[in-house]
């Protein structure tokens, strides 16, 4: 049932006050820490994506392979490049053109927050809600702690899909109810896994399943069926997404199939009792801090949680079956952040609190607003004091040094929840002297409520004013990634960790970080990897953000047993930067590092025989080949007796002429990864890598004089691409369909599925 309003324009009033309300209060991090959303991963990994999907676009590609990247570059298994999402490459396109990396980025976060207070307004508004009540749940949304402390400012791909989903989940409920277009719905759902995100695309699982069962219960056939083709049509989108990135698992870091639990990035139970305090760090284990403690309220949902006790139970059982989809997606989402730390290749359950927070919040709201008690006794006052008081002394409790600040939160709260239940016990506030615009007794609430939450948004963000995550400082300024390394031409591997540098400007004049290097002109290998080639990883101890160990710059100098080359010409290396800091620092061996634990510092090596030192800064050596190779992609090692000349060659395709081979057949190796998904025509691919690590060829006896060609395309896309075109263009063809027969439908004869009845008092407190 859609609420009756008494104007649209009442409507629209309040979705723009929740969306400038949410701009206003997502601009507050901004006044302690002005690079707030540009941290940890958007500053070391999402930015540099977008500027390289930006530039590829305006010289008409699709990034899909990099053999001079190595390890970071298999775009389509890296899977969150936005191969397929329209959005992300409007992102790309101004990243590129943007001077600024921190404005660009906080304007298109800020914008995210927003768009998720709006959704969830519209969400809020399916369950029969009124604006203001709507309006609350939507300013309370997009505040969240793990969105503000971790999602908005580092895993920007997270906070993305989770700003689309309400959207998604209110074009469901229309469905539900009996709309017969499916086109925003397949939208919005589209952009969500295409992304690629996973946690997004189980969010779209849960509720799709939801919203399904919940179809199925009411016996509402033709819903479900359209319900249940829009859910196979997001798991047709899926299919081209994330099939690339499981069929070449096998040889990345992200291989297991194990299931174990080592805490890390998982939120226990206690701490989901603090969701109501803003300043309450929960126990979450994670490498950036030292302890059990977060270094942020990472389990903060919004301050009105303990207003449950508001609530009349007896109303609240009637109102539950208009609930079921609400109910069975927070139990989901619920049971995914209890899970265990790690999946096979999905970690960190904590990721999901945001749609924990979401699920949260409106069932909180629309119990309010439909099922709280005609009176509310001074017992039921109690009960939500004691649940702040409760959330208070578990967060005191896990990190007593900061008491004071808890204790401030909790005061606030306090003092909201009273003022709350005062004025929801006496409507008639709304005649009082001080009330002269006559405002309603909703709209009193409205404004309390954001006048709290403006106040422990003030007070969380005075007390924990960054993220607990890592901070580079990477600069801001494009034109500076643009100047290191500038007019060196081929392919450069860094020896050494930036980590071991100040994270400060000085730094980053004379080298970067991860995708950083995709700002700058120079060829670069060590980039950000969410997945990475494991035999290489180890090879060369890099780590994901490019670091690599100083034994290396030795390492790449050695002769190799199986082709006689050296590492750094197996790789066709043309430059390798020395950062002199890394050989000064000790290095303890972790699992993820692949170091040797040294405590004595290392002398860098000489210069190497056939090379020269081509610049040199305070912190950083060049050093240059005296007669280049070229990048890498080619040939570069045949056997004995074997010759083959290039003929042609881009990032996923090379041709070769067949020179020589003796009568045996020869061998050839590749300066590049063999990822799954090479195929190749007038030779064989050879099933174990040359040296380990290099894509290797068995060229038969019989093939002098014949072309070679070797061709690369990821896994499962012959599979992928035609599912992803029969999901677009069928779901595209059903909503114009659709729209077509809604037009000659007669108004009034629309198909429509009422929701079971509820009591009519507990409606008309909703909707007045």
């Amino acid at each position: 049932m859609q609420p009756s309003l008494s104007s649209s324009t009442r409507n629209r009033k309040w979705l723009w006050l929740t969306a400038g309300s949410v701009l206003v209060l997502s601009l507050i991090p901004l006044v302690f820490y002005g690079r707030f959303y540009f941290q940890d991963d958007t500053e070391n990994g999402a930015y540099g994506v977008w500027y390289h999907l930006g530039e590829s676009l305006f010289q008409g590609q699709v990034p899909v392979l990099n053999p001079s990247v190595w390890s970071s570059g298999n775009y389509i298994a890296e899977g969150q490049w936005g191969t397929w999402n329209p959005l992300v490459m409007l992102f790309g396109v101004l990243a590129y053109i943007s001077p600024n990396a921190v404005v660009l980025t906080t304007a298109l976060k800020v914008t995210m927050l927003v768009a998720a207070g709006m959704g969830t307004f519209v969400l809020a508004r399916s369950y029969s809600l009124s604006p203001e009540w709507a309006f609350i749940a939507g300013i309370a949304v997009p505040l969240n702690g793990f969105t503000m402390y971790f999602d908005a400012p580092s895993w920007v791909t997270g906070a993305l899909v989770w700003a689309i989903f309400p959207f998604f989940w209110a074009e469901l409920r229309q469905l539900m109810a009996g709309k017969r277009n499916p086109f925003w719905a397949f939208i919005t759902g589209y952009l969500i896994v295409t992304v690629g995100y996973v946690a997004g695309t189980v969010a779209i699982g849960f509720i799709l399943l939801a919203v399904g069962i919940e179809t199925l219960i009411r016996k509402a056939w033709r819903p479900a069926i359209r319900i249940a083709v829009t859910g196979v049509s997001m798991g047709l989108v899926a299919v081209v997404v994330f099939l690339p990135g499981v069929l070449t698992a096998a040889v990345t870091t992200r291989g297991t199939t194990g299931v174990w639990n080592d805490d890390y990035m998982s939120i226990d139970f206690n701490s989901l009792l603090m969701a109501p305090i803003a300043t309450a760090y929960p126990q979450l284990l994670s490498w950036w801090w030292p302890g059990t403690g977060a270094t942020s309220p990472a389990a903060y949902i919004a301050w009105f949680l303990p207003a449950i006790a508001f609530v009349s139970w007896s109303r609240f059982k009637k109102l539950a079956p208009e609930l079921r989809d609400l109910f069975f997606f927070l139990a989901a989402a619920l049971a995914f952040v209890l899970l265990p730390t790690t999946i096979g290749p999905l970690r960190y359950p904590a990721r999901f609190m945001p749609y924990v927070a979401t699920g949260a919040v409106l069932l909180v709201i629309v119990a309010l607003a439909r099922a709280r008690r005609p009176h509310i006794g001074r017992p039921s006052l109690y009960f939500a004091l004691g649940l702040v008081a409760l959330g208070a002394y578990l967060g005191w409790a896990q990190v007593p040094s900061r008491s004071f600040t808890i204790l401030a939160a909790a005061v606030v709260v306090a003092g909201a929840l009273i003022a709350m239940w005062w004025l929801l016990n006496h409507p008639e506030a709304q005649a009082h002297r001080w009330n002269k615009s006559g405002l309603s007794a909703l709209s009193l609430i409205a404004i309390g409520v954001l006048l709290a939450t403006t106040a422990t948004t003030l007070l969380q963000h005075r007390t924990s004013n960054r993220s607990g995550l890592s901070i580079a400082n990477q600069p801001a300024n494009v034109s500076t990634y643009k100047g290191v390394l500038q007019g060196v031409q081929n392919d450069v591997l860094v020896v050494g960790d930036a980590l071991d540098y100040p994270q400060e400007k000085e730094t980053w004049e004379q080298t970067l970080m991860a995708n950083a290097w995709y700002l700058s002109d120079a060829s670069v290998m060590n980039r950000y990897q969410l997945v990475g080639f494991s035999k290489f990883n180890d090879l060369l101890c890099l780590r994901y953000l490019g670091g690599t160990c100083p034994e290396l710059a030795e390492r790449l100098f050695n002769h190799r047993a199986e082709t006689g080359l050296r590492l750094v010409d197996e790789m066709r290396i043309d430059n390798v930067q020395i950062l002199k800091e890394s050989f000064n620092k000790p290095q303890v061996a972790k699992a993820s590092n692949n170091y040797v634990t040294r405590d004595e510092e290392l002398e860098i090596p000489a210069v190497p025989a056939g090379w020269h030192v081509a610049a040199e800064s305070e912190g950083t050596v060049l050093w240059s080949r005296d007669v280049p190779l070229g990048p890498a992609g080619g040939v570069s090692w045949s056997q004995p007796g074997t010759r083959l000349t290039e003929v042609s060659r881009d990032d996923t395709k090379i041709v070769l002429k067949v020179d020589e081979v003796p009568a045996g057949g020869g061998r050839v190796a590749l300066s590049r990864l063999p990822w799954p998904g090479y195929s190749v025509e007038g030779a064989e691919l050879m099933e174990r890598p040359i040296g380990g690590y290099l894509l290797g060829l068995e060229v038969p006896s019989d093939a002098q004089g014949k072309l070679v060609t070797v061709s690369f395309e990821p896994p499962g896309w012959r599979i992928g691409i035609p599912v992803w075109a029969v999901a677009v263009v069928g779901m595209l063809g059903w909503s114009l369909v659709a729209m077509r027969r809604t037009r000659r439908v007669p108004s009034g004869q629309a198909e429509t599925v009422q929701p079971e009845a509820v009591q009519p008092e507990a409606v008309h407190e909703g909707t007045k």
